[in-house]
């Protein structure tokens, strides 16, 4: 396994484009789309692709910004209903604008206009009552919402400059504080949420606890939740099979923590690297990648969005590239990714990456034994040198006997 993966992945991310727009589709010969056309640049910036410009692109992007309330419209969602299954229009419109915002500040392209439809959120007694809202037994759903609002104060505060923003991202961040769960250091678990999607819905609100250097509550816990979670095929869902989604979200807090904690490392590189087996082996002839294998998908519910089985699509590739990409912050040395010099959103945002201050990735000598041993002991045969090597004394030693 090497980094052949990177040339298919980026034809396919350049064949969605069309150049007479800029614009381009989330699915094969599909309709142009904001989503598929940020995806798609942004996918191809991570992989440093050097015909990522989003000069092309960034007139049909900046044409979908609304002048009155400076959200931002893909043709996708301009006729929309006002619920797609589960997704109302604020969650819909919300999303996409969070994406087509990161994608504008990914690559130094201002909106034309203000967010005003986010300055609701910087009324105190609004935001209180919005949060008070959320129910957390759906926390996966929720750690989304809950996202959009958190990137939105963000990039009030850092770029448009609105005053009132600051005191309601404190207000945000004081609502999470209150409503975590301790014990899992995530969202929902202690109202009936499930743990899985609790960490998938975790993951969003996370983000800002390392981008603002806010305090993890209790990292143990959090990783040891997240690990419980890999499936032996290496995707983070316990029943196999994992989407793109459920490995970026429990592949990110890992690579975040093991920055940060001095816990299980060896066993993260370990549970890493069996992830990247399980992304790669599942990219598509074509070079992108479906959500999932075996079944049809559609994001959130949106029409132009839909594909079969085992079609390439914008979104899962994008969220691919970025999962890798987090991979090789800590197993740089893997033959897949260490050839590769990837990128992050430069802002925060889902796809956004930053290392704290002090970070300098430091292997000893029996971490990376005990990764190598690990990967032994659950039938990965290319580490047998290692286990003749060093033989059962060392496994007892560190504790896998």
């Amino acid at each position: 396994m090497n980094g052949d993966w990177v040339a298919p992945a980026v034809n396919f991310l350049r064949s969605l484009s069309d150049p007479s727009t800029g614009g381009a589709r989330s699915v094969p010969n599909g309709p142009l789309t904001l989503y598929g056309t940020c995806y798609s640049q942004l996918g191809r910036y991570y992989l440093g692709d050097d015909r990522a410009n989003f000069d092309e692109a960034k007139r049909f992007v900046l044409s979908c910004q609304d002048e009155k309330t400076g959200l931002l419209i893909g043709p996708e969602l301009a006729n929309a209903p006002d619920m797609l299954g589960r997704y109302d229009k604020e969650h819909l419109l919300l999303h996409l604008t969070c994406t087509a915002v990161a994608a504008c500040q990914t690559f130094d392209v201002p909106l034309q206009y203000p967010i005003r439809d986010a300055y609701r959120f910087c009324e105190l007694n609004y935001l209180s009552d919005w949060l008070n809202r959320r129910d957390l037994k759906d926390p996966w759903f929720e750690g989304n919402n809950i996202l959009f609002v958190g990137q939105l104060l963000v990039y009030l505060r850092d770029v448009e400059r609105h005053t009132p923003a600051q005191a309601a991202l404190e207000l945000w961040f004081e609502w999470l504080d209150n409503n975590i769960d301790p014990t899992t250091n995530v969202w929902g678990t202690d109202r009936g949420g499930k743990v899985a999607e609790a960490v998938y819905g975790g993951y969003h609100q996370l983000l800002f606890y390392y981008h603002e250097d806010k305090p993890i509550r209790n990292p143990r816990g959090l990783i040891d939740t997240v690990l419980g979670l890999q499936h032996r095929d290496g995707g983070f869902n316990t029943f196999g099979n994992a989407g793109a989604c459920e490995d970026v979200d429990s592949v990110d807090i890992l690579v975040n923590l093991y920055k940060r904690f001095d816990y299980r490392r060896a066993e993260i590189r370990y549970r890493l690297k069996r992830c990247v087996h399980h992304i790669l082996t599942s990219q598509n002839v074509d070079g992108g990648f479906s959500y999932r294998r075996r079944s049809p998908f559609s994001h959130m519910e949106i029409p132009d969005t839909y594909t079969d089985a085992d079609v390439s699509s914008a979104f899962p590739t994008w969220f691919r590239i970025h999962t890798l990409a987090l991979c090789a912050e800590i197993i740089p040395d893997h033959p897949a990714l260490r050839d590769v010099k990837f990128n992050f959103s430069k802002t925060l945002s889902m796809g956004w990456h930053a290392s704290p201050a002090s970070w300098k990735l430091e292997v000893t000598l029996p971490q990376m034994l005990k990764t190598n041993l690990l990967s032994f002991r659950d039938g990965f045969p290319e580490q047998r040198t290692t286990i003749r090597r060093f033989g059962g004394k060392v496994l007892r030693r560190i504790g896998l006997r």
